[in-house]
């Protein structure tokens, strides 16, 4: 009888695991579900864990949307991916300069725009990318940066087509910082990546989800952990993806583009020691580290915009494919 009760707690827990696992793709992975994270964001209902909350002035808001040329490619998957383009917005652009600014988990383009009009402002040609399953970009799965590096080499080789001098800055925020990296150290990337500035980048997919998933049910990680298995298992058969290919703290440590680790330490989402950890980590000669005191979760800019820019400004500035 013992064994009897045994055996069907251990039915009852595996069935509880695998209900938590679908529950977690519907819930954050899949855009197209009602019930997602992404539904609550195109009702505007936010919380505390949208990274899509970056203050945005109503001039710069204003400078985004007067400007931007709407662009369009496909990803390798035959997606149908958006994004915005912005002139230089300098009487003095840089040739041959080129900036991809990447948003985050939930976000969209116009969360980057004060991003986009600091690098237009310097020179840069600027693109800003809707990730797949994100605002106009067509796709259903959210796969942390494991696809998403892939659909970036997409928009790299739209600009090298055209411009085949392109120097390429790569800015990412959270996930988008993620991606970025993950597709800097793709030892296959275009040699027209000169740089790259990750802003609140996680070190892993599947540590990033069970962290997530364990702090918003108020559940020990040990437990969160499996439920993440299973959606990370049917991620792979309904999307042919891996959260294992979002190891970003596994990719850096081949990284040789030059990159600066911004992050606050006081992010409430992505652990802060995250940063220090991908930085120490880097196989890049070149690289530097940004801890804002006080500074949330893609929250830096906002907190110390005077040390963010100064530090990012002259990081590009001693890159010779930026150098004024």
């Amino acid at each position: 009888m013992a064994a009897g009760v045994a055996s069907a707690c251990a039915l009852a827990a595996a069935a509880g695991v695998v209900g938590a696992g679908v529950g977690l793709l519907r819930a954050a992975l899949d855009a197209d579900c009602p019930q997602s994270i992404f539904a609550r964001r195109r009702l505007n209902h936010f919380d505390d864990h949208d990274d899509a909350n970056v203050p945005v002035s109503e001039q710069t808001r204003r400078w985004f949307e007067d400007t931007h040329q709407s662009v369009v490619i496909r990803s390798y998957d035959r997606l149908r991916l958006h994004g915005w383009r912005f002139d230089p917005d300098t009487a003095r652009p840089m040739p041959h300069c080129y900036a991809i600014c990447v948003h985050g988990y939930t976000g969209g383009p116009g969360e980057m725009a004060p991003w986009a009009q600091h690098y237009a402002t310097m020179g840069f040609t600027v693109f800003t990318p809707a990730m797949r399953a994100h605002e106009r970009s067509a796709g259903r799965y959210v796969t942390m940066g494991a696809l998403e590096r892939r659909d970036l080499k997409q928009w790299v080789n739209l600009i090298v087509s055209r411009d085949p001098q392109a120097r390429i800055l790569l800015h990412g925020n959270s996930m988008g910082a993620a991606s970025v990296l993950l597709a800097g150290a793709d030892p296959c990337h275009a040699p027209n990546i000169r740089a790259i500035v990750s802003d609140s980048a996680f070190v892993c997919a599947t540590a990033q989800l069970t962290h997530s998933m364990a702090d918003a049910l108020h559940v020990p990680r040990a437990l969160a952990r499996p439920a993440v298995g299973v959606a990370n298992l049917l991620l792979g058969r309904l999307a042919d993806a891996s959260l294992a290919d979002a190891d970003v703290l596994g990719a850096v440590r081949r990284l040789t583009i030059p990159t600066l680790f911004v992050q606050g330490d006081a992010d409430a989402i992505v652990d802060p020691s995250s940063a220090r950890r991908l930085y120490e980590a880097c196989a890049s000669n070149d690289c530097e580290l940004l801890v804002v005191p006080g500074a949330g979760h893609v929250a830096s800019l906002a907190t110390d915009p005077r040390l963010y820019w100064s530090t990012v400004d002259g990081f590009l500035r001693r890159i010779p494919a930026f150098a004024a």
